[in-house]
């Protein structure tokens, strides 16, 4: 939008009353030059702000690029966002790669979080390689994040990492270990977790040491073909937790 004297023929009669303004006129003076009231003067200065707010808004927005959309959406509607880009592999792939480039420059924690939960959400191991190093982060939420995306991603490539994260100082980020690791541990998976339950049981919040007994009978059990097992051993456990016979 040019607002100048120059383009006044294409402009609303509001603008021209906003130009007197922007050469200092006074609002009374501005009333005398255009033979209006001082009031129609005031609404005319507010209806020009408001225009060029809206269009200053519209620039902004324009320049933002597809994360920083991203990013302003609620989880609902972002969750529909990736849905939709699945439905073209092209436009998917370009956001992973700016997903991927984003979260290695993210300084915003409330940002990163952001896009960390997003890569559990497309479940592709190869955003493994960025959230390994970022369990090490200093901020707690950021390492619960990144575990949860972990263990949506599912790749036993997460064993170690996930092993490690069962020692977190935050109990969430080690129950979500433990869940993660009744898909992708082994044998060794079941020693730490029998030697957590044995040495934390006391001190442990009980649904950590729930996931983690779930979490040993999963890989206890749940081998080629037992998956229908294991489903009827949580099944009793959760009836034997509420009491239900």
């Amino acid at each position: 939008m040019d607002i100048s004297w120059n383009n006044i023929d294409n402009l609303d009669d509001y603008f021209i009353t906003y130009l007197l303004y922007t050469e200092s006129k006074t609002v009374s003076q501005i009333s005398k030059i255009r033979n209006i009231s001082v009031t129609e003067v005031n609404d005319h200065l507010i209806r020009a702000k408001l225009d060029i707010k809206s269009v200053n808004k519209a620039k902004v927005e324009s320049s933002k690029d597809v994360l920083d959309k991203f990013l302003e959406l609620g989880k609902d509607v972002r969750l529909e966002f990736i849905d939709e880009l699945s439905l073209d592999k092209e436009k998917e792939l370009n956001f992973k790669r700016e997903l991927y480039k984003r979260i290695l420059k993210e300084k915003n924690a409330d940002d990163l979080i952001v896009l960390i939960w997003a890569t559990g959400e497309f479940k592709d191991d190869r955003f493994l390689k960025i959230l390994h190093p970022l369990t090490n982060h200093r901020h707690s939420d950021i390492r619960r994040i990144t575990y949860s995306a972990i263990r949506k991603i599912s790749s036993p490539k997460s064993k170690f990492v996930l092993e490690k994260g069962l020692y977190d100082s935050n109990p969430q980020t080690r129950q979500y270990c433990a869940k993660a690791l009744a898909k992708v541990g082994d044998d060794k998976t079941v020693e730490i977790l029998q030697r957590l339950i044995e040495h934390k049981k006391l001190n442990e919040k009980e649904y950590v040491i729930r996931a983690y007994n779930e979490a040993i009978l999963a890989l206890k059990y749940l081998t080629a073909g037992g998956e229908a097992l294991w489903r009827h051993i949580k099944h009793y456990t959760v009836l034997a937790q509420m009491n239900i016979s």
